[in-house]
């Protein structure tokens, strides 16, 4: 279907118009390659063969482009035996080089002018850009001598190609020209309509202009691509708001591209075409002419004609497929050299470091054995890591180290390398740390590669390496003081000093380096972290929780130094750290609800970046957050998130957080097998000397303690308080090992040995710390006669309600319970044993849960004597409203008047006055006498 060609065949057909006599002229038609001019020749031709017009045609071919008189030849099949005399014998009409005999001229020239003599003729030929000179000058001689009779002429071509006699033919002085352009939208539409109906055609008009600049060939591609999906008919693949998806690319759409680059041949727009798909874009003609090897003003053409055909738009493919379908179509040695050039000039013109190793990692030959070839490899990978591009920073140091002759240079790119690695492959880190131990410690490698290096041998466990690594860099540092290093190693040093205590070799590291000043008494900057960077601030807050914990003024300004950290500090591979020292501070400062918050910010952050680390590790933060709250089932799901995202041979030492949370959290709900089955899997020796083991260790006494070995509970419980006070790491509300053992001792019948640990772990723990006190208050209650334990678990419950510590909660309440109960006093202990159940169950705690199982209702007790029967209560129910009875159900359950209000939206005048008009309606005088039969679940779902 020929569309929107109308104007141009009016032109071609007024050449043949008058019929019968009268003058011809010459009809031109123009246009890049695959426009549609054959097209546009040939309806032209049936409308001439319809009027009765004589037609000679020929369609001239590149690859015979060399052969003398191959269009003639073509063009004589249609002239009559009788007026081919022997001088049309091209064998015998040779003339100079390139040129036509005499003869043949004239012999042409006399059977033209009998012909058109005798009517109306037509001479047309198609691609006349590649006929051969011969041809061409027999034709321009029989055209200039035929003026005034009834022939007319019309030609195809390239406006970018074609011979001096070619151009002598359009020179005529009645040439009628016309420009084949590409289609409109609104061609497009009528050229879709055949085969897509009006409404598809309106519908895909737009998407299939916008990927083929209404180039009918590319057109007509697309279009079998999309004729040729399944039911195609129904429109699949259209949105749901009406609009259509992008064409789909298929074979139809590659061989129509396909089928313009071989008619194009090699030339200078096909080179273009190419240089512009391998650098991406056009934006530099220096730069792709070098490339391409051709003239600027002739590629400034060519882009203008690959514009015009539909490829580009601006200085751009249309479609990615374009760009490679014309790259796959090179010869692979080819399009390595290509590539290879194309690198060479990006360097030697100052293009960007990753641009030019995109052209490097195109292809593996394209790399060249020279010094530029590591050095822009590794800035490509720096830069890519600084905007957390992992994957490509990684095939960009190994390519550089594969093309590196210089020795330091190499270790550099390996040291590099394997920073790069851990954030998309940390099992294979430990690989590439250990070869560089030797160089790190030999002074091998440059002070900050080194330190790096270290860092991750610190990850991986290998203590002994890092310290003689760090101490390498702090001798060479000693004889440059006030180097740009210093930042970083002070933020080592109270690393180590936090995280590392227990290694000889590091800690006069953190001797020289851990003592770090208070933000507050360091240069300042506007956002509230220090001039140091947040990792100073953060690693300072979080050593004041752990080694200050006694002191409260400490604790909040530590607090208040991790929250400015949090709250100014985006993630990135600098910050990492200090966001996870700033969530640990408010962990160990029992700032919960502060760190969750926080912490999923961070999370939301890590799930958009490509280092699955980074997610890992806040995950296994937000699990020890949701386990500190009593949230078991949370606290499983973020400690099995965190070692499926990163198994737990690549953790390295750190291994020890995501597996204490996940062996408490089994434990605590009473699933024993998943504890024991973590814990039986290999960790790393060194774990025990690091913060992170003290975690792992308490896990498993707490393991022991739960499965009946106290023995064994107590010696890991032992282990663990023993090492936190060498290690200057005592704090209460860090690791609870004192509740542990005294746990292990009631177990084992020793009361006093327990209430004396309890009580210590009481006296420890400043006001600040409402988890950890109420905890304490919770263990130090069982070390009490009876009579006692009520107010101290009344204290508990009110310090763990504070901290919203739902499983601590559970169990004081599961106590107060018991305790109630053996003194006689059943309608309370009734209560509390409803309101533990509720919690074990929200919480996950099935191992508490099942102990208390669901109790049914409450007995009548002499408190309650004056409640009404049964009938006449479920009569007085009936008269309460909705909200009475919500309320009312709540209050029978235990809730007080303000966490009723919290659960229903309402303030707590008004539960007052709801609970005063229950009073009166069912004829009671006290909460405790409100009937059970208000409900359990209306309590239970409220």
């Amino acid at each position: 279907m020929l569309v929107e060609r109308d104007e141009e065949i009016t032109r071609l057909t007024q050449l043949f118009a008058g019929g019968t006599g009268g003058s011809g002229g010459v009809g031109v038609i123009s246009g890049v390659v695959a426009s549609g001019k054959t097209e546009l020749l040939n309806r032209v031709s049936d409308i001439a063969v319809a009027k009765g017009i004589r037609l000679l045609s020929a369609v001239a071919c590149a690859s015979e482009q060399e052969f003398p008189y191959a269009v003639l030849e073509q063009l004589l099949r249609g002239v009559p035996p009788r007026l081919l005399g022997p001088e049309l014998d091209p064998r015998a009409g040779l003339g100079g080089p390139g040129q036509a005999g005499p003869g043949v001229l004239q012999g042409f020239h006399r059977a033209l002018a009998e012909l058109a003599a005798a009517g109306p003729l037509l001479i047309v030929v198609d691609d006349a850009q590649y006929a051969d000179p011969q041809s061409l000058e027999c034709l321009t001689y029989a055209v200039r001598h035929c003026r005034d009779t009834a022939l007319s002429t019309i030609v195809t071509y390239c406006s970018s190609t074609g011979s001096a006699a070619l151009h002598e033919l359009l020179q005529q002085p009645d040439v009628r020209q016309v420009r084949v352009s590409p289609l409109s939208v609104a061609g497009v539409a009528r050229l879709l309509t055949e085969e897509l109906g009006a409404r598809g055609a309106q519908r895909h008009a737009a998407a299939f202009h916008a990927a083929t600049g209404g180039n009918p060939l590319l057109l007509r591609g697309l279009l079998e691509d999309r004729l040729s999906l399944p039911a195609h008919g129904q429109e699949e693949g259209d949105r749901q708001d009406g609009t259509a998806d992008t064409p789909v690319i298929g074979e139809f759409f590659h061989r129509a591209v396909l089928s313009w680059v071989h008619r194009y041949g090699d030339t200078d727009h096909l080179r273009t075409a190419r240089g512009i798909a391998l650098l991406g874009d056009a934006d530099s003609l220096p730069l792709l002419s070098g490339l391409v090897g051709i003239e600027e003003s002739a590629v400034r053409q060519s882009v203008a004609a690959l514009g015009e055909v539909g490829l580009l738009q601006d200085t751009r493919f249309r479609r990615d497929e374009v760009r490679a379908m014309l790259l796959d179509d090179l010869p692979h040695e080819e399009l390595g050299l290509l590539h290879r050039r194309a690198a060479r000039l990006l360097h030697e013109q100052g293009a960007g470091p990753t641009e030019v190793a995109r052209q490097l990692l195109s292809h593996e030959a394209a790399a060249p054995d020279e010094d530029w070839v590591p050095r822009v490899l590794r800035d490509a990978a720096l830069l890519a890591l600084a905007e957390d591009r992992a994957e490509f920073a990684v095939r960009c140091l190994q390519l550089a180290r594969r093309h590196c002759a210089d020795e330091r240079e190499s270790l550099i790119i390996q040291a590099t390398l394997a920073d790069a690695l851990w954030r998309v492959k940390p099992l294979t880190q430990v690989q590439r740390l250990q070869p560089l131990a030797a160089p790190a410690r030999e002074g091998l490698l440059p002070p900050r590669h080194a330190l790096r290096v270290a860092l991750g041998l610190m990850r991986i466990g290998s203590l002994d390496d890092a310290a003689a690594a760090i101490g390498r860099v702090s001798s060479t540092l000693a004889e440059n003081p006030g180097s740009e290093l210093d930042g970083e190693l002070r933020a080592i040093g109270l690393a180590l000093s936090c995280a590392y205590p227990d290694s000889p070799e590091l800690r006069r590291f953190q001797e020289a380096w851990g003592a770090a000043r208070r933000p507050d008494q360091a240069a300042g900057t506007p956002d509230g972290t220090t001039a140091e960077g947040p990792g100073i601030a953060a690693l300072t807050a979080l050593r004041g929780v752990l080694k200050d914990s006694a002191d409260d003024e400490a604790v909040q300004d530590s607090v208040r130094d991790a929250e400015q950290v949090l709250g100014s500090t985006r993630l990135s591979e600098g910050t990492a750290y200090a966001l996870r020292a700033a969530l640990r501070t408010l962990i160990y400062a029992d700032r919960l609800g502060t760190a969750a918050t926080w912490c999923d910010r961070v999370l939301a952050e890590a799930a958009g970046c490509s280092t699955q680390a980074w997610s890992a590790g806040f995950s296994a933060i937000r699990g020890q957050i949701a386990l500190r709250g009593g949230r078991l089932t949370d606290a499983v799901r973020h400690g099995e998130c965190a070692l499926e995202q990163l198994p737990m041979r690549g953790w390295g030492v750190v291994v020890g957080m995501p597996v204490a949370v996940l062996v408490n959290a089994h434990t605590a709900m009473g699933d024993h097998d998943a504890a024991g089955e973590l814990l039986a899997r290999p960790v790393p020796e060194a774990l025990f000397r690091t913060r992170f083991g003290l975690h792992y260790l308490y896990a498993r006494g707490m393991h022991q303690l739960a499965t009946g070995r106290h023995q064994a509970a107590l010696a890991d419980l032992r282990g663990c308080g023993e090492k936190m006070a060498a290690w200057d790491l005592d704090s209460p509300s860090v690791l609870p090992w004192r509740l542990g053992m005294a746990e292990t001792w009631l177990a084992l019948g020793n009361r006093e040995e327990a209430a004396r640990l309890a009580q210590e772990q009481l006296d420890l723990a400043h006001p600040s710390l409402p988890r950890t006190r109420g905890s304490a208050l919770r263990v130090l209650a069982a070390t009490r006669p009876v009579a006692e334990q009520p107010a101290l678990l009344q204290q508990s419950l009110d310090l763990l309600r504070r901290s919203d510590s739902w499983y601590g909660m559970a169990r004081a309440m599961a106590q107060l319970a018991r305790a109630h109960k053996q003194l006689g006093d059943l309608d309370k202990s009734w209560l509390m044993t409803r309101r533990a159940w509720r919690l074990a169950d929200g919480c996950g705690a099935k191992e508490l849960s099942r102990s208390l199982q669901r109790p049914p209702g409450r007995a009548t007790t002499t408190g309650a004597a004056t409640a009404p029967a049964d009938g006449e209560a479920a009569a007085a129910f009936a008269a309460l409203s909705d909200a009475e009875r919500r309320v009312a159900a709540l209050a029978a359950s235990g809730y007080t008047n303000r966490e009723i209000a919290a659960k229903l939206f309402i303030t707590v005048s008004t539960v007052e006055q709801h609970l005063t008009r229950v009073y009166r309606k069912i004829n009671i005088s006290h909460r405790q006498d409100l009937p059970t039969s208000l409900g359990w679940d209306v309590a239970h779902t409220a």
